[in-house]
């Protein structure tokens, strides 16, 4: 029996490897999993080391982060693989029977007890930067009795601020293990992968999230400030309000930690946003926040909020987003990961190819532009420590992240968005 698998270069150095445990790391769609699933079916068939007759079974490992990734992506490209080598698959424990009495078993990284009393020969780690170090090192112990085998495949993500904290880096880069060998490789170098995919990420992705996600760049950034690209070509001397382009009116609540309301908007020719006046003040009473907006001589299209408006006031009994109702007014809201629309936003401040989509009147907006400048991660000794920044400086730029989640991401379907209601 055979596979159709035709590996690029990279691939095939990846599988010729003899290294015990081994690395393999690329950018989104960069052809990792496939090498992963390979490497099982070659090892299920070929079953290294293994003696024939020996009281134990040849048994292989496979590990993703969670038993959804688990069941819809990584047994599945074994199976789009290797279905015709496989004489009896568990689908309720995940489990596969080969045709020669290999046996591999499914596991997920949120339930490890299941590798208990497992004496593995060979062991997949796929999606490995989302696992802990813990997994790894059981897994190492597993496959110590036979001598076997381990591979981690894995792409980096916006989440890592600091990738060289993890530490798949330093088993694998800074200090790397004995009998162990590292493979990296950008997306660009799958040729599977479309030229032109690649040009249009450049447009829509600023610099760090591309080089991360789609070229496996570990470089720690030499800053700890957010939006790092933010400079003087974001920023507009005096800009017209423009009444045929859609306005918003985008506020985060506040009142000791001031309440900021921002008014932004949106060139769809261009796929320019423009930030362009602000109203940002603690202690401010809803009531007068409304009546600062109101008298603003702008026509609002479209309101929107973080979910906080949506919890009861002691003072009132009612929400914010409930008094704004009161007046006719609805609010728009959707949750996302801080990171997430952290990286949409620097996508408009710039982009992969220098270009930026995204500006702010320096006239009305002084805070908001403070706030860019000086919006930042903790650090300590120079290194970023965490992946969520900082509770300061962050007002305007939460307002703005709220805009950019419901406005501009295309990652998500419609039907997350929702109108809050009480």
């Amino acid at each position: 029996m055979t596979i159709r698998y035709k590996p690029f270069p990279i691939q095939q150095r990846f599988h010729r490897s003899n290294a015990k445990i081994r690395g393999g790391f690329a950018g989104k769609r960069g052809g990792k999993t496939e090498a992963g699933a390979i490497e099982t079916i070659i090892h299920a068939e070929e079953k290294k080391g293994y003696k024939e007759g020996s009281i134990d079974p040849f048994i292989g490992v496979v590990i993703s982060p969670t038993s959804d990734m688990l069941r819809r992506l990584t047994l599945q490209k074994i199976l789009s693989y290797g279905s015709h080598f496989i004489s009896n698959h568990h689908q309720t424990h995940q489990e596969f029977h080969w045709h020669n009495g290999t046996i591999i078993y499914g596991i997920s990284a949120d339930k490890p007890q299941r590798l208990e009393g497992i004496k593995a020969s060979f062991i997949w780690l796929d999606e490995v930067f989302q696992m802990s170090e813990q997994i790894f090192l059981e897994s190492m112990a597993r496959v110590a009795d036979t001598q076997g085998y381990i591979w981690c495949t894995g792409s980096l993500g916006t989440q890592y601020t600091n990738p060289k904290s993890h530490w798949v880096y330093k088993h694998f880069k800074e200090k790397p293990l004995a009998d162990s060998e590292c493979f990296e490789w950008s997306t660009a170098q799958n040729p599977y992968f479309p030229r032109e995919e690649i040009e249009r990420l450049k447009d829509t992705l600023d610099p760090r999230t591309f080089r991360q996600m789609f070229e496996i760049d570990w470089s720690v950034p030499g800053t700890a400030l957010v939006y790092d690209e933010f400079d003087d070509a974001n920023i507009l001397e005096n800009y017209a309000y423009n009444p045929r382009l859609e306005t918003y009116c985008v506020i985060d609540w506040g009142w000791t930690h001031p309440m900021a309301c921002l008014f932004i908007q949106y060139d769809p020719i261009r796929d320019n946003v423009y930030c362009f006046d602000e109203i940002i003040k603690s202690k401010m009473k809803i009531e007068q926040m409304y009546n600062l907006i109101i008298n603003k001589p702008y026509r609002i299209n479209e309101w929107i909020c973080d979910i906080a408006g949506n919890q009861e006031r002691e003072q009132t009994g009612i929400s914010n987003v409930e008094w704004f109702k009161g007046k006719g007014i609805k609010f728009k809201y959707r949750t996302s990961a801080i990171t997430h629309g952290v990286s949409i936003l620097r996508s408009y401040i710039r982009n992969t190819k220098g270009i930026s989509r995204f500006f702010v009147n320096r006239m009305n907006c002084p805070k908001t532009i403070d706030n860019l400048y000086n919006y930042s991660y903790p650090e300590k000794a120079g290194i970023v420590t965490s992946e969520n920044p900082l509770k300061k400086n962050d007002d305007a730029v939460d307002a703005l992240r709220y805009y950019i989640v419901n406005k501009h991401d295309n990652s998500l379907e419609p039907n997350p968005v929702q109108m809050i209601k009480r």
